[in-house]
C-alpha cells in the first residue's frame, strides 16, 4: 500500500461528503489498483447470490425494483450476475495511468424516448444501497440531479436508461410512464472511494436502482453550446476538458479556447446553421486553440 497525503478538495458527488478526522492528517490510502479487483469480487459474489423482481417490469407499469436473496438454489430465477452486462470506465491513478473499473449494470425496463448524456440534468428517483443491504439513500419521489455533478458510476449508469413519456393530470400535476428503470453497481473508485458520506464507509462499492423520468440538455456554463459538445478529445465526456489550459474545464468557462471571443460568439458566425470550423482540422472555431 502506498501513502498519500489527503487534500480536502471539492469531489463530484451526489450527497454531502463527511470529512475524516481533522486531527488525522495522514494516513494509509490504497490505490485503485490495489482496491478495484476486491470490489470486482465482492459485486460479483452478491450479484450471483441476489436477484429482483425481473419478471414484473413492463412497458408501462410503475414498478419498484426489489432485489432479493437467491435462497433457493434450484431457483428458476436469474442471479442480478446472470441478468447484467458490464460498462468498462477508466479512472487515473495517482501516476497518471488508467485503471479499468467495471460497472455492472442491469435494464429492468429501457425506457421510450432519449438516453441522457453524462453532462445533462435528469428527472430520477432512486435507493441507494450497500452490499450488506445497508440503505443510506432514497429518493421515492423523483428529484432533479446534474449528473455532471454526480459520482461516475452513477452517471455512467443513468446514461444508459432511455426517458419515459408523461401526461398532464386535470389537477396539474404529471404522471410518467414507460420510464427507463435500472440496476446499477459500482466499484468504489466509480463512487467515494477512500472518503465517507452519509454512512457510507470508505472503499464501499455501491449498488443504485434508478427510474428515470425525463431529462434536459444542460450548457453549465449559459455559453450557447451543450456542455456535452466541449469535449475536445473526443471520449464522450467533457470533464477535465480544457481547451486553453486556465484550469477551468471548456463546460465551465465562458471562452473555451482563450482567444477573448465568447465561445457564443464564435459557434456560427455567419449564421448558417453550422457550427464553424474555418480551417477545416475538424476542431470547431470554439474549441480551437489555433484558430
Amino acid at each position: 500500500m502506498k501513502k498519500k497525503l489527503l487534500f480536502l478538495i471539492p469531489l463530484f458527488l451526489i450527497f454531502t461528503q463527511c470529512d475524516k478526522d481533522d486531527e488525522e492528517a495522514e494516513y494509509v490510502i490504497r490505490e485503485y489498483s490495489e482496491q478495484v479487483n476486491d470490489d470486482h469480487q465482492l459485486l460479483e459474489d452478491y450479484m450471483k447470490t441476489h436477484t429482483f423482481n425481473y419478471e414484473e417490469f413492463n412497458d408501462q407499469s410503475n414498478i419498484n425494483v426489489k432485489i432479493k436473496p437467491l435462497t433457493d438454489s434450484n431457483s428458476s430465477n436469474k442471479s442480478l450476475f446472470e441478468l447484467a452486462s458490464i460498462k468498462t470506465v477508466d479512472v487515473p491513478d495517482s501516476n497518471g495511468n488508467n485503471v479499468s473499473h467495471n460497472l455492472y449494470y442491469i435494464i429492468a425496463r429501457e425506457g421510450l424516448k432519449d438516453k441522457p448524456t453524462v453532462a445533462d440534468s435528469v428527472y430520477i428517483a432512486y435507493d441507494g444501497l450497500l452490499t450488506d443491504g445497508f440503505v443510506f439513500d432514497n429518493r421515492k419521489f423523483p428529484v432533479w440531479l446534474d449528473l455532471a455533478n454526480s459520482l461516475e458510476g452513477f452517471r455512467e449508469g443513468v446514461s444508459e436508461l432511455r426517458t419515459g413519456k408523461f401526461t398532464e393530470n386535470s389537477n396539474g400535476t404529471i404522471s410518467y410512464d414507460s420510464f427507463g428503470v435500472g440496476i446499477f453497481l459500482m466499484p468504489s473508485g466509480l463512487a467515494y472511494f477512500e472518503n465517507t458520506s452519509s454512512g457510507i464507509p470508505e472503499y464501499s462499492p455501491l449498488i443504485f436502482s434508478v427510474k428515470l423520468m425525463t431529462h434536459t440538455p444542460t450548457d453549465h456554463d449559459n455559453d450557447g453550446i451543450l456542455s456535452i459538445l466541449e469535449d475536445i478529445d473526443g471520449d464522450g465526456k467533457p470533464f477535465r476538458d480544457d481547451t486553453d489550459g486556465d484550469n477551468l474545464w471548456n463546460m465551465y468557462d465562458v471562452d473555451d479556447d482563450g482567444d477573448g471571443i465568447l465561445t457564443v460568439n464564435e459557434i456560427d458566425k455567419n449564421n448558417d446553421n453550422v457550427i464553424d470550423d474555418s480551417n477545416n482540422d475538424g476542431i470547431p472555431d470554439y474549441l480551437d486553440a489555433n484558430n
